[in-house]
């Protein structure tokens, strides 16, 4: 797929260095590292806020910014719709006035404000102030505003930050829909990568001002050169998983792959509807939250206890971290002391062993 937006571009800033050279297709890019490492800066540089020293940033096949040819266009002229951390909607305006703002810099005929409100789900919110609208709503207006401005490429700083966690499930749905509906690329940066993966596979890691690793995130995690700066903002196991049966009396779901006979066992939840037969989900868990055992355990709590072979190992500051193949690929972390007790080796077959609780669903 060809990409819509292409950047290698270089900023310094005092005893900072931004050093990043990547290239975007259609669909949701999560951006994810520490802290003051770089992430926003990227934003801002690919939306015209700050000025890179040097370099070249491309948005479908148009430079916005060439060092070297000296083009620099405002941010008004690149087409970006940037959904900021504290969202920035006008307060004085009611919230279609905010959205109108959007059309009245877009003059060219596309998205309009109806679609927009339908996809949104914002109609009854139309006559409201922002100061009237919850954390979750206010971000979805500004996303729909953002999108009439006729962004070619929409960009989110922090978008879930303000929200609170039990509001976040209800954007994350809004932002596929409008990805499956308009086609243009989106770069979300978080700092919780649970919800980066509920929205996306695809990840730019980024530390010290630099791209470490891009591609699928399940690939990532294997890949060992990464789980230093992926233990240090959170590593997880990441499966795709349908719910297969449900087993009432025990108050407990039956998930399984799609690909294979691995299986999970998750509590029920609050609201039932949810976990309709059939229905795809995603679940995750930290290595740190599975053990191995050499057979099953009874008369234990655990209700997963999974076997598996062992496809890899590899350790580092004595902890060990063993790949097992379960028809799905668990990456367990033990200490290395353990290890050795256990003498585990590649091809030995073990059993996984996790609470249903330590198990996040989305």
């Amino acid at each position: 797929m060809k990409p819509s937006l292409r950047f290698d571009i270089q900023l310094q800033r005092k005893d900072f260095f931004l050093n990043v050279k990547a290239e975007i297709a259609n669909g949701i890019t999560g951006i994810y590292g520490p802290s003051g490492h770089g992430k926003t800066s990227l934003l801002n540089s690919i939306a015209g806020l700050i000025k890179p020293d040097s370099g070249c940033i491309i948005i479908n096949d148009e430079k916005v910014f060439d060092s070297n040819d000296k083009i620099n266009l405002p941010t008004k002229s690149r087409k970006i719709g940037y959904v900021f951390q504290d969202v920035r909607l006008f307060p004085h305006l009611s919230v279609i006035q905010n959205l109108k703002y959007g059309t009245n810099r877009n003059k060219k005929e596309g998205i309009t404000i109806s679609e927009i409100v339908k996809i949104l789900n914002i109609k009854n919110l139309l006559y409201k102030k922002p100061s009237e609208c919850s954390g979750g709503e206010k971000q979805r207006i500004a996303i729909g505003r953002a999108l009439l401005s006729g962004a070619q490429i929409l960009i989110m700083d922090e978008p879930f930050s303000a929200v609170d966690l039990n509001l976040r499930g209800n954007i994350i749905p809004f932002l596929k829909a409008i990805n499956t509906r308009f086609r243009i690329p989106m770069l979300i940066v978080s700092h919780d990568l649970p919800d980066l993966l509920s929205l996306s596979n695809n990840l730019l890691l980024m530390k010290d001002g630099k791209i470490k690793a891009a591609g699928v995130f399940h690939d990532l995690v294997l890949d060992e050169s990464n789980v230093d700066i992926m233990k240090g903002v959170g590593l997880y196991n990441v499966f795709n998983l349908f719910v297969f049966a449900s087993l009432p009396s025990q108050k407990m779901v039956l998930l399984k792959s799609f690909n294979s006979d691995f299986q999970v066992q998750v509590l029920s939840p609050s609201f039932q509807n949810t976990f309709e037969m059939g229905r795809q989900l995603k679940v995750l868990i930290r290595p740190e939250d599975i053990s191995i055992a050499l057979q099953p355990v009874a008369q234990i709590s655990l209700r997963n206890q999974i076997p598996g072979t062992i496809e890899k190992i590899f350790s580092k500051d004595g902890l060990s971290f063993c790949l097992v193949n379960s028809g799905e690929k668990v990456l367990v972390e033990i200490t290395e002391a353990s290890r050795k007790t256990m003498n585990l080796e590649v091809g030995k077959i073990v059993f996984c062993l996790f609470k249903s609780a330590a198990l996040k669903i989305f």
